[in-house]
């Protein structure tokens, strides 16, 4: 978590720098800003934090910097709030060719805010809220900063743009569809606790709309991303960013399930590390971005491979809450995580927990002779750590999967307690 923070709120600016890396090979300078990036590690500094006084000084510096850098105007001829990425610490955005526009960071950026929004007006703090977050004044930061880029994101939700790998563009990405639903969701319950329910309802209608394209993207065996991509691991990171616990793509649906299976088939063949880890008897697997990735070589990504760990660990909870999964679903946990026959209730949770921590210690084993500091990728065929160093985004999926294991962890040992009295 140490490193992570290096990286949070740097110089006190509210900036998120993507790595501390202005050399990272191919990739060239990772020090700037990412819209992305930054909302997704300071949800993971919010999420995991023990109590909200122990970020709350940094959360306040990003609502300035999100404030700071909204209301500007944009040398591109785009919408300010789509740019990839701004400079720091002057948070302008960055002058050089890159993939625009980014369509997914406006919402990433609301659910983190109206988050936060509400866990102020829990603790009495109200007035911020209605000076930056919600100011019920489009004069006043344009409505403020969550209802700004709600604004943005209810009106521009169909516009073409990048993948979350800056690649290739559509108007129909899986990770920015399932992501934007969720913000929606999260910003509609904010506005009703501002007293607006016209917006929240506005929210929930689009909401709705959304969802109606998403079963679109499960070909009855997996679910894809896009038409021209298909097997890719944005798609893992979307059903724990995007996931508002609703039965839309849950933890243990087929449809989950069947895409971890396919990737794993995929990244299993595909790199020589997992064969070599696999044969000396080391658990879990490396998890890359997308079939036939050729970036720099085309490796697993740390990141990646914390999202599918923080993913089984939320099956394994799913376990401990519902109902015995069906023959069906239990078939795809097989084929899945090589778990035993006829588990049921703690043993299967048990099961499943030592899944993902199996994807964690094959991380560790290849991240830990650089004293746990960790870089972007993990070379497909030595093991050994590439491209950028420290990548903040590694240790926000790192934190999140730890807070995943220890919930479901406390959940198994209440219901052994539970079983035992």
């Amino acid at each position: 978590r140490g490193y992570f923070l290096a990286n949070i709120d740097i110089g006190g600016s509210g900036a998120v720098v993507a790595a501390p890396d202005h050399n990272t090979g191919p990739g060239g300078d990772y020090y700037f800003h990412w819209e992305r990036d930054g909302a997704l590690s300071t949800h993971a500094l919010l999420a995991t934090a023990g109590k909200l006084e122990d970020v709350d000084s940094h959360l306040q510096h990003y609502v300035q910097w999100v404030l700071k850098v909204q209301n500007q105007p944009d040398p591109h001829n785009i919408d300010i709030r789509t740019e990839p990425k701004y400079t720091i610490p002057d948070g302008k955005p960055f002058m050089g060719s890159w993939c625009r526009p980014q369509t997914d960071g406006p919402g990433l950026r609301a659910k983190t805010l109206a988050e936060y929004g509400m866990k102020l007006l829990e603790a009495g703090k109200e007035d911020y809220v209605k000076q930056n977050l919600w100011t019920g004044d489009k004069n006043k930061y344009n409505g403020g900063a969550v209802y700004h880029d709600l604004d943005w994101l209810v009106n521009n939700w169909q516009q073409n743009g990048c993948d979350l790998w800056e690649e290739i563009q559509s108007n129909d990405f899986f990770w920015g569809r399932y992501t934007m639903r969720a913000s929606l969701e999260i910003g509609a319950r904010f506005a009703e606790k501002m007293g607006d329910k016209a917006s929240a309802d506005h929210y929930r209608a689009v909401k709705s709309e959304i969802e109606k394209t998403l079963m679109a993207h499960y070909d009855g065996g997996f679910v894809f991303e896009s038409q021209s991509r298909k097997k890719d691991s944005a798609v893992i990171e979307a059903f724990n960013v995007g996931d508002l616990d609703d039965g839309i793509f849950p933890a243990l649906g087929k449809e989950v399930l069947g895409t971890v299976i396919t990737l794993n088939d995929l990244f299993c063949n595909s790199y020589d590390i997992n064969k070599k880890d696999s044969a000396a008897g080391v658990p879990g697997i490396l998890y890359g971005r997308y079939e036939n990735d050729n970036y720099d070589g085309g490796n697993p990504w740390v990141l990646l491979s914390a999202s599918l760990a923080q993913l089984i660990y939320r099956q394994a909870g799913a376990v401990v809450r519902a109902s015995p999964p069906s023959s069906e679903i239990y078939g795809l946990l097989q084929k899945a995580y090589g778990i035993e026959a006829n588990l049921s209730g703690k043993d299967l949770a048990e099961a499943l927990l030592g899944a993902g921590d199996g994807v964690m210690l094959r991380i560790k084993k290849h991240v830990q002779d650089g004293d746990f500091h960790m870089q972007e990728q993990i070379s497909r065929d030595t093991g050994m750590q590439t491209s950028a160093k420290d990548l903040t985004w590694n240790y926000a999926n790192m934190v999140k999967a730890f807070k995943a294991r220890k919930a479901v962890a406390t959940a198994i040992f209440a219901k052994e307690k539970l079983v035992i009295v």
